[in-house]
């Protein structure tokens, strides 16, 4: 009897140990399985960062080719304006679309290098705003979001008191816009109200920039003057694109329809030069890569200097 409990004993001991190797050989396999599929994660994710910097490359090429060969205008019939077919890589393709960010109102040149309010873009951005279907008083706390003061403008202004007040609390920044998002931060364009000026404005580091009225939309160039249809407008420019005509000098598109009406005692007439210009400095690269069925976007930020040469200047790997 008792050498059938000691025999009993040691088969419940095998099965006891026999269970426990099955169940540390299948962690194991399941944690070497998570490592095996975070390496080939980090490793797809590392492959589309460089296809993505290629891309880069590509567009700051095509950029300083333009410099060399349309050094008068930069208009939206160039080649650096033309989506990237998609490129075939291994196990996937790069595509991607180069815009112009000069072609947008700059949120930063509300405030000038003093901090102080700048009248001309204010004046711009207020009518620019009034065309989306905003009220023009809400410039107001744009620019107290950049200045470095603490005093609030206007009635629709919105320093720290304003903001510490809401459900979330939070600071104004009293510097440069970052990015564009940034400005759903800010009083008045909570919302569905930032999407309604989001495709017509810009965050460039430079606060002395000019809207090339070449790739301006028409919404913006409409913000002239109240009396401009953007219809109308889009109607012209589409126009002129598909004869291959662009602006050579601001004083070109005052002499086109529907500009030609605007009196020489408009605000945009009389500040044409220093709001508009025919060049840009600024551009923003939409790069996508598709690697093993997985796609990946980045943005990327390019400035061109003077002299042709080309900086990558903010990335953002966020979706579009």
């Amino acid at each position: 009897m008792q050498f059938k409990q000691q025999k009993g004993i040691a088969l419940i001991t095998i099965l006891v140990m026999v269970a426990l190797a099955t169940i540390i050989a299948a962690t194991i396999a399941k944690r070497q399985n998570l490592t095996n599929e975070n390496t080939a994660f980090l490793k797809r994710q590392s492959q589309a960062l460089f296809y993505a910097k290629s891309a880069e490359a590509f567009y700051s090429e095509l950029l300083a080719q333009d410099t060399e060969t349309s050094k008068e205008a930069d208009y939206l019939q160039e080649t650096w304006a033309k989506p990237m077919p998609a490129f075939p890589v291994e196990d996937g393709y790069v595509s991607g679309t180069l815009e112009d960010e000069s072609g947008k109102f700059n949120l930063n040149s509300l405030v000038d290098k003093e901090g102080k309010p700048n009248p001309q873009a204010q004046a711009y951005f207020s009518k620019l705003l009034v065309r989306v279907g905003l009220p023009a008083e809400i410039v107001e706390a744009v620019i107290d979001w950049e200045d470095p003061d603490k005093d609030t403008l206007g009635a629709m202004g919105a320093e720290d008191s304003y903001y510490q007040g809401l459900p979330n609390p939070y600071l104004a920044a009293n510097r440069k816009f970052m990015s564009v998002d940034e400005l759903k931060l800010v009083r008045g364009f909570e919302n569905e109200k930032y999407d309604l000026i989001a495709p017509y404005i810009s965050a460039l580091p430079d606060i002395a920039t000019k809207i090339n009225i070449n790739t301006a939309p028409a919404m913006v160039l409409a913000a002239m003057d109240e009396t401009l249809d953007p219809n109308a407008i889009q109607t012209a420019l589409n126009a002129r694109q598909e004869k291959m005509e662009y602006f050579a000098n601001v004083n070109d598109l005052m002499k086109m329809p529907p500009f030609d009406t605007l009196v020489a005692e408009s605000f945009a007439v009389k500040s044409k030069d220093a709001l508009f210009d025919v060049k840009s400095n600024y551009f923003q690269a939409k790069i996508e890569v598709m690697l093993s069925e997985r796609k990946r976007q980045f943005t990327s930020h390019l400035v061109r200097n003077d002299q042709g040469q080309v900086y990558i200047y903010a990335r953002s790997l966020a979706p579009f």
